[in-house]
């Protein structure tokens, strides 16, 4: 069943509010953030990935593990030409880590 755009805005802004503040807390850059947020899974599980997330998919992964950090296709598109690390893009890592001495 197709959603409408105004169901699928109360399932961002859902999907938002849920997850854009651990986002926050955990240094994630705000773009990444928001293309995250973009695409709760009741979308996601609506559609076939697109290239745009599959390459975002390849990005978050490291040694070929997935990490859980997704970034957004721009970051992607950095990472997956070694102009930056995957790491590089969060900040405030250890910052937070520190909370969780046994993470």
């Amino acid at each position: 069943m197709k959603l409408s755009k105004a169901e699928i805005k109360v399932l961002q802004h859902k999907w938002f509010r849920i997850n854009a503040p651990t986002g926050i807390l955990l240094g994630y850059p705000k773009c990444c953030i928001n293309a995250f947020c973009a695409q709760p899974p009741e979308l996601l599980q609506q559609s076939i990935p697109s290239a745009q997330d599959k390459l975002r998919y390849e990005a978050a992964c490291i040694d070929g593990k997935f990490t859980g950090f997704i970034p957004c296709y721009k970051c992607a598109q950095l990472v997956i030409s070694g102009k930056i690390k995957l790491s590089q893009l969060i900040r405030n890592r250890a910052e937070y880590m520190a909370q969780f001495p046994n993470a």
